[in-house]
């Protein structure tokens, strides 16, 4: 009996270490259709961000992101979770973006964002 306690025991800890990876495993792309910069996020930035003394200014102590390259910038291509820009909209900074009483980007805007970077923030 004690011996079987043992392996139940053994079991008990062993299954975490099985469980909790699945429970942080990236998303699945595969399936979602490529987000296009040029199309979508480019467009979700410039009605949401880029008005002037926001991010659409050339003040020094504003981060414009009127160009890929200044878009790209604040994104690691392929880990959205990572990425500054992701991490602003969606509340996982000190800052979040954008401020209130401005209008926060819906959950469609937030997952074609997220979406984009995990995809390699393609300049597309």
């Amino acid at each position: 009996m004690l011996h079987l306690k043992k392996q139940v025991v053994i079991l008990t800890l062993m299954v975490p270490t099985f469980v909790v990876p699945g429970c942080i495993s990236e998303p699945d792309l595969s399936n979602y259709p490529a987000v296009s910069f040029n199309n979508e996020i480019k467009l979700i930035l410039a009605s949401n961000c880029n008005q002037p003394g926001c991010h659409g200014s050339s003040e020094p102590e504003s981060i414009s992101l009127q160009t890929y390259e200044e878009v790209v910038a604040n994104v690691k291509p392929g880990n959205g979770r990572k990425s500054k820009l992701y991490r602003v909209i969606t509340g996982r900074e000190e800052e979040f973006m954008p401020p209130s009483p401005l209008t926060q980007l819906t959950e469609e805007q937030i997952r074609s964002i997220f979406v984009w970077i995990e995809q390699g923030a393609p300049n597309n």
